[in-house]
C-alpha cells in the first residue's frame, strides 16, 4: 500500500491536522489578472473555468485556478462575525464557493489572493480593498472554507493605506515575520502552498542585503524573482536577466520554487515567435506556468505553444533544476542549458538580434561531442549530432532536449588569473574593498557620464581567440518600467575596436554577490607578448564592478 506524504501541523490546543504536502513541482494553472485586472465577477470567472477545461488546458496540466485581485469588497471592512475578509457579493452573487465547487469538478484547484498589508494591491490607487496583515488567522479560515490549496500573497500597503505606500520597492526589514505569519496560518488549516509574491525586493539584514531565493525558503513553496511583468518584450527581457543569478545559485529546487510571474502568452505586445520564446525560458526555468489571458480567444497556434507536452515535462521534471545562462552574445544570442531528472539536457537558443536568421548551436560549447536532438517545437529528432541549427523569426528561440550524451573529455585547461584592481584606472574608476572577491578587492565606477575606465597591461595568453572570464558584480535592481536588469561594458583587447558586453544582474549585494566565470568572446590576443584589456562604460551608463579576468594560460 502507498503511503500518501503528509505533513502534521500543529493546532490550537495540541490538535494535529494532517496535510497533503505541496507539489514538489513548479504549478501550472490559470490567473486572472492579465484578462480581467481587479474587476473578476462571476460570468468571468464561470467562463474561464469551462474554457480551460474544454479546450484541454486541464488535461495538459494546467489545474490551479487563480482569483487574483478584485474578489474581496471594496469598503475596507471584514466580516463582523468572522474577522475575515469580504467577499463581494455585487461581483460574485453566491459568493466563491460555487465557483470553487466547479473548477474542482472540471478536475482543478482552487488558489486564492491576499495581501501582506494593509490594503490588498489594486488598480485603484489608493486601494479601498483590506489586507490580511494582522488578520492572517481569519482569513486562512476563510481561504480553507473555499478548499483553497494554494495562496498568491503580495506586497502592497505594508506600511499604511496611503498612496505613496502602494507598492513599497526598498529594501525592507520585516519580509520574514510578516510573510511567515500567513504561511503559518496556511499551515494550521491545511493549506500547503503559498506564492510569496514581493517583486523581487531585496530583505535587509545586519549581514546586508538578501534576495528572496534566500529567505523565502521555509516559509512558502515559491518566490517570485522579479517586479510583475507587462506586456512587451522589454518585461520578459527584464525579469530573463533577473533570472540569471537565481537560476546559478543552486538553491532552487522542490520548495523553492522561482515564479518568474504570470505569462503574457495571448496578451497583445509581442510577436508569436516572442511568445513562444517566453514561454519555452518560464518552461526551462522551472517557473510556475501560470496562463494570464482570455483562453476563450486564444488562436489555436498559441493553445499549441502553451499545451507543448515536451516543453510542459521539462518544466515539470522532478529533479526541478533550472537551465542556467552559459553564454551571452550582446544583441547576437544566448545559450541556456540545464540537467534534466534522467540526465538529459534541455537546451534554449535565443536571438537577441531581433532579426530572421540562422540560429545555430555547436554542442561543444556545452562540452557535448554528440547527443540525440530532438526539436521541441518541431519534433524533428536527430542521431548522434554534434550541432543544429534552424531559421528563426526575431526574438526567436531553438528549443532542444539532449540525450544520449557523449561527453568531450576535459582537457584540462589551464586559466591565469588578473585582479582588475592591479590595472590602471582613469576619469573617476576606483578600487573598493570587497568581502566576496577573490581578490578582496574591485574596480568600480566605471563608465557614467566621465566615463571611469581601467586597463590592465601584461596580461599573457596562448590563444589569440578565446572565451575570457570574468568575475563581476551587478546588483542594480531594476523594477518594472525603470530598466532591463544588465549592465553594458565596452571591452578591447590591444586598442582594438571595443566590444559591448551585457552582464546581467549578480544579486543584491556588492560586497559578495559575484558573478564568477562569465564568459565574454574576445579575440585580438598577442600570443607572444603582452597583451591590454581596456574597460569601459557603454555610453553613459554605468558598466558592472569588477573583480578578477581570467584567460587561457
Amino acid at each position: 500500500m502507498r503511503i500518501p506524504d503528509y505533513t502534521l501541523v500543529a493546532l490550537a490546543g495540541g490538535a494535529y491536522l494532517a496535510t497533503a504536502q505541496f507539489q514538489s513541482t513548479p504549478v501550472m494553472g490559470w490567473n486572472s489578472y492579465n484578462q480581467l485586472a481587479c474587476s473578476p465577477n462571476d460570468a468571468s470567472i464561470t467562463e474561464a473555468i469551462n474554457s480551460l477545461a474544454n479546450r484541454g488546458f486541464v488535461d495538459a496540466g494546467y489545474k490551479f485556478f487563480q482569483v487574483d485581485c478584485g474578489w474581496a469588497t471594496r469598503d475596507g471592512l471584514r466580516n463582523t462575525t468572522t474577522g475575515a475578509l469580504k467577499i463581494d457579493f455585487d461581483r460574485f452573487p453566491k459568493g466563491l464557493l460555487p465557483l470553487s465547487n466547479l473548477a474542482r469538478s472540471k478536475g482543478m484547484k482552487w488558489s486564492m489572493y491576499s495581501d501582506a498589508g494593509v490594503r490588498m494591491c489594486d488598480t485603484q490607487v489608493p486601494s479601498p480593498v483590506a489586507g490580511s496583515l494582522g488578520n492572517e488567522a481569519a482569513d486562512a479560515d476563510l481561504f480553507k472554507s473555499l478548499n483553497t490549496e494554494y495562496l498568491k500573497y503580495d506586497n502592497c500597503y505594508a506600511d499604511g493605506p496611503a498612496s505613496s505606500q502602494n507598492a513599497p520597492k526598498a529594501s525592507r526589514t520585516d519580509f520574514v515575520t510578516r510573510f511567515t505569519a500567513m504561511w503559518d496560518q496556511l499551515q494550521r488549516v491545511g493549506i500547503s502552498g503559498m506564492l510569496v509574491c514581493q517583486w523581487g525586493v531585496p530583505y535587509s539584514m545586519s549581514s546586508g542585503l538578501q534576495g528572496p531565493s534566500q529567505w523565502t525558503k521555509g516559509l512558502s513553496t515559491s518566490f517570485r524573482l522579479s517586479d510583475d511583468i507587462a506586456t512587451g518584450w522589454s518585461n520578459v527581457y527584464r525579469i530573463y536577466n533577473q533570472a540569471v543569478h537565481i537560476a546559478k545559485s543552486g538553491i532552487i529546487g522542490p520548495g523553492n520554487i522561482a515564479d518568474a510571474d504570470l505569462l503574457e502568452v495571448g496578451n497583445s505586445g509581442m510577436t508569436f515567435d516572442e511568445q513562444a520564446t517566453h514561454f519555452a525560458f518560464w518552461a526551462m526555468l522551472k517557473s510556475a506556468l501560470m496562463i494570464s489571458t482570455n483562453v476563450t480567444a486564444l488562436s489555436n497556434e498559441l493553445v499549441a505553444v502553451l499545451q507543448n507536452k515536451e516543453l510542459i515535462a521539462i518544466n515539470q521534471d522532478s529533479a526541478v533544476k533550472p537551465i542556467e545562462l552559459v553564454q551571452r552574445w550582446y544583441a547576437d544570442r544566448d545559450l541556456w542549458a540545464g540537467n534534466l531528472g534522467n540526465g538529459d539536457i534541455a537546451v534554449l537558443v535565443v536571438d537577441l538580434s531581433n532579426a530572421r536568421r540562422a540560429l545555430s548551436v555547436s554542442f561543444s560549447e556545452l562540452g557535448i561531442k554528440s547527443a540525440d536532438v530532438k526539436d521541441l517545437w518541431t519534433s524533428t529528432t536527430g542521431k548522434g549530432s554534434s550541432s543544429y541549427s534552424k531559421e528563426v523569426n526575431g526574438h526567436g528561440s531553438i528549443a532542444l532536449r539532449l540525450s544520449n550524451i557523449q561527453r568531450i573529455p576535459d582537457s584540462g585547461t589551464q586559466y591565469s588569473y588578473t585582479s582588475v584592481s592591479t590595472g590602471s584606472l582613469a576619469s573617476g574608476a576606483n578600487i573598493q574593498s570587497c568581502a566576496g572577491c577573490a581578490s578582496s578587492s574591485k574596480v568600480g565606477n566605471l563608465g557614467g557620464s566621465s566615463n571611469g575606465s581601467v586597463v590592465l597591461s601584461n596580461v599573457r595568453t596562448s590563444q589569440a581567440n578565446q572565451t575570457v572570464k570574468f568575475d563581476y558584480i551587478n546588483c542594480e535592481v531594476a523594477y518594472t518600467g525603470s530598466g532591463s536588469n544588465e549592465r553594458l561594458a565596452s571591452i578591447s583587447v590591444n586598442g582594438n575596436p571595443a566590444k559591448v558586453v551585457s552582464f546581467p544582474l549578480s544579486g543584491y549585494n556588492w560586497a559578495i554577490d559575484i558573478s564568477a566565470g562569465y564568459g565574454v568572446e574576445l579575440s585580438g590576443f598577442s600570443t607572444e607578448g603582452p597583451n591590454s584589456i581596456t574597460i569601459s562604460g557603454a555610453g553613459t551608463g554605468w558598466a558592472p564592478d569588477f573583480d578578477r579576468i581570467a584567460v587561457i594560460a
